[in-house]
């Protein structure tokens, strides 16, 4: 078969419906195939419940201000598959998608010659990844984990720094149905020799990784919420504080941070990546890793990498303004609505909230729910649909939210129609904000950029 771009997407896309259940061992059969291009370039690894997209972008963000060429993968998708697959936040071409896609497609025929299993979705988009990233010289990788941590496809890894985000329930139907079972998971990714950047949370999540951290003996380096404070919420900033041993170590003066005004829960990722970050760029300043050229010169040049590279990092979907008064943001699960409600109540407490709200069929939605009804009031809330097969109906969702509030609710199951029902509702003194689904932003974003 001749491949091109779109073909190559809908393959992919189609995936879910012919592969089998498999394995990292399957995976490592391809991966030799290819000549084992994941260990061809230094990465870090980065799992979590909520808040690892963001890490992410933050830390490639630092990294590039340092120098470094920068690979970052990430997922899901919000308009393009391409997205997944960035260089200096640069996504991949369609024509080097294209040849990545022909170059996996050719292992896998081999490989199933040979009697392996066909790759998942995931392991398909990975194993494209590591192609393109060892063809393009990348100096450092940025690998967010898909689901979990411990059978992951991206745990065939071997980074020079884990990274652990913030730990809640979600996908318990994969994971366990309690938050030691989910951090276990999340601390798969810990390895002999490799150290770890993790935010310290005071719950059994926080001590099943410090344990875990113990029994394999590496370096844990905590970041504590206590030491990050907000200094100022501007028009279109928020100013916060972040100390850590690096302030003592290169005397800079300074630990005053700036990042986008958008929400709040970016804080905490903002201070997982200026640890992440330090812990690397000092690496490279001591020799420790000797990964590549960053040109970084002198103690307050390393610190002024490091506070650009958060000043300059945007991520989509993430309390976005997508539109005057219209905010789009990920949340979809319970501790990601928690931390939206509070960025709410801190942030738009003057405002008047009209809720556009859509959710897949395997959240705890009524949880969700409850969250959202008992931390703020609406004056409209608004029920739409994700597209595929995973919505919930709108019916279904609009009756949860009636045993909470009093408030008129609205069904339209078209997200677009629904976003124009928003637009007419609303007043000068409102702001719409889209929450409940990833797919849900997806569908906002990619309906702003047609009408741009």
């Amino acid at each position: 078969m001749e491949w091109n771009y779109e073909t190559a997407v809908a393959y992919l896309l189609d995936i879910p419906k012919f592969a089998g259940k498999t394995s990292l061992d399957n995976l490592r059969v391809y991966l030799k195939i290819l000549g084992n291009p994941h260990l061809a370039i230094p990465s870090v690894h980065v799992a979590g419940t909520n808040g690892k997209g963001s890490t992410c972008a933050f830390l490639s963000s630092i990294l590039q201000q340092a120098g470094c060429k920068v690979g970052l993968f990430t997922s899901p998708h919000l308009i393009r598959m391409n997205e997944r697959f960035q260089i200096n936040r640069t996504c991949i071409s369609d024509e080097d998608f294209l040849e990545q896609f022909q170059k996996v497609k050719n292992a896998v025929d081999q490989g199933m010659q040979e009697g392996s299993i066909h790759p998942n979705f995931f392991e398909f988009a990975f194993l494209m990844a590591v192609c393109w990233y060892q063809q393009e010289q990348a100096d450092i990788v940025i690998f967010e984990t898909g689901l979990g941590g411990r059978l992951d496809a991206t745990n065939v890894l071997q980074p020079c720094l884990t990274v652990l985000t913030s730990i809640g329930m979600d996908h318990m139907q994969y994971l366990g149905d309690t938050l030691e079972q989910i951090a276990w998971e999340k601390a798969g990714i810990l390895k002999p020799d490799v150290p770890c950047v993790y935010i310290r949370q005071q719950d059994v999540s926080g001590t099943v990784i410090e344990k875990r951290g113990k029994e394999l003996g590496i370096p844990m380096i905590p970041v504590e919420k206590s030491n990050i404070s907000i200094d100022k919420i501007g028009e279109q900033t928020i100013d916060f504080s972040y100390r850590n041993r690096y302030d003592i170590e290169y005397n800079l003066g300074q630990c005053t941070y700036r990042i986008e005004k958008t929400a709040l829960y970016q804080l905490e990722n903002a201070a997982i990546a200026v640890e992440a970050g330090y812990f690397i760029c000092h690496g490279w300043k001591t020799g420790e890793f000797h990964m590549c050229r960053t040109g970084i010169s002198g103690d307050k040049k390393l610190g002024s990498v490091i506070h650009q590279g958060i000043s300059d990092m945007h991520w989509q979907g993430r309390m976005e303004e997508i539109e005057p008064g219209i905010y789009v943001d990920g949340a979809h699960n319970e501790p990601a609505i928690q931390a939206f409600c509070r960025t709410i109540t801190r942030m738009y407490q003057d405002k008047k909230i009209i809720l556009l709200f859509a959710v897949a069929s395997d959240k705890q939605y009524n949880k969700m729910i409850q969250i959202l009804c008992r931390e703020n009031s609406y004056e409209q809330i608004i029920v739409t649909a994700i597209s595929g097969g995973r919505t919930t109906p709108v019916e279904q969702v609009a009756e949860e939210f009636r045993k909470y509030t009093d408030c008129p609710i609205y069904m339209e199951p078209d997200s677009i129609q629904a976003l124009t029902l928003a637009k007419r509702l609303r007043r000068p003194d409102e702001r719409v904000f889209c929450v409940g689904s990833l797919y849900l932003v997806g569908s906002m974003e990619q309906n702003k950029e047609e009408n741009q």
